[in-house]
């Protein structure tokens, strides 16, 4: 697979990858300038000459992509063929790393009622990969797909079993309940706080909903911190009116406002980090 169809791939499977470029060349190397290819956590595909030089790149994307993938970010390093790597290449090449990251909203909503298809107008628009769930065909059927989406929909019919569709759910991702029933309701907001690693949980409720909700809850066991990850009502971030769009709008409001909140602890983290945005080999033979 070339390197193009990888980065799609990757893409359209929301993982993360690096691709590698050859920048520079001096003297004799395995590729000329413009030589690419794409590593992923599991995955390698073209190539940028074989050998230890191609053996070190994968090593160091995977390197990217086991601390931070999150966020995009341009790296780079340069390798002395013949004393570093021990290739009879012998010359210079600099490659430039570009690590694409994945979706950074994995997006759940289980419910495809009004709400939720004015919810997928607005995420058509938005870079994420958004799945809604419903156990009524016909109305996961009706949820519309804009044809200039930015993101990836789709659509899952519910089983009979919340708890093992929520286990199926992606690592941290961003939920919004908002199903036709209130006992589904609670056992999915039981099932996603559970799980441990939501970055956000959302329900469609009135405050006396959500007061029975987290009373229940607690006294299930629930701790106050895992109780935070529960907002409801929805949309606390705006204040709107109760029309379908309007409480998708609060609901998007809610998880942009999330997102902002987690890229600045991020950004602040690398600063006391003191992280380097590039690292290159400085020898000069």
């Amino acid at each position: 697979m070339n390197w193009i169809k990888a980065v799609q791939e990757a893409q359209d499977n929301d993982k993360a990858c690096v691709l590698i470029s050859v920048v520079n060349v001096d003297g004799s190397a395995p590729r000329a300038v413009g030589a690419r290819m794409v590593v992923t956590k599991t995955t390698q595909a073209d190539t940028i000459g074989g050998g230890s030089l191609e053996h070190q790149a994968t090593l160091h994307a995977r390197s990217l992509l086991n601390t931070d993938c999150a966020n995009a970010r341009i790296d780079s390093q340069t390798y002395s063929l013949g004393k570093a790597l021990s290739q009879c290449c012998g010359g210079r090449v600099s490659l430039q790393f570009d690590l694409i990251p994945a979706s950074p909203v994995r997006l759940v909503v289980f419910g495809a009622g009004h709400v939720a298809n004015a919810l997928a107008a607005i995420v058509a628009q938005l870079p994420w990969h958004s799945c809604f769930i419903d156990s009524r065909q016909a109305w996961l059927d009706a949820i519309q797909v804009l044809p200039t989406q930015a993101g990836a929909i789709q659509t899952q019919l519910l089983t009979s079993n919340a708890f093992m569709t929520v286990e199926q759910c992606p690592d941290r991702a961003y939920y919004l309940v908002m199903t036709h029933d209130h006992s589904l309701d609670y056992e999915l907001v039981e099932a996603i706080l559970t799980r441990g690693d939501c970055r956000y949980c959302g329900l469609i409720a009135s405050s006396s909903k959500a007061k029975s909700f987290k009373s229940r809850l607690t006294r299930k066991g629930f701790t106050k911190t895992e109780l935070s990850q529960l907002t409801a009502p929805i949309g606390q971030s705006i204040t709107t009116g109760n029309l379908p769009m309007e409480i998708a709008v609060a609901a998007v409001a809610d998880i942009l406002t999330r997102c902002e909140k987690a890229r600045v602890q991020t950004d602040e983290q690398q600063v006391v980090n003191n992280e380097p945005s590039a690292v290159v080999d400085s020898d000069p033979t």
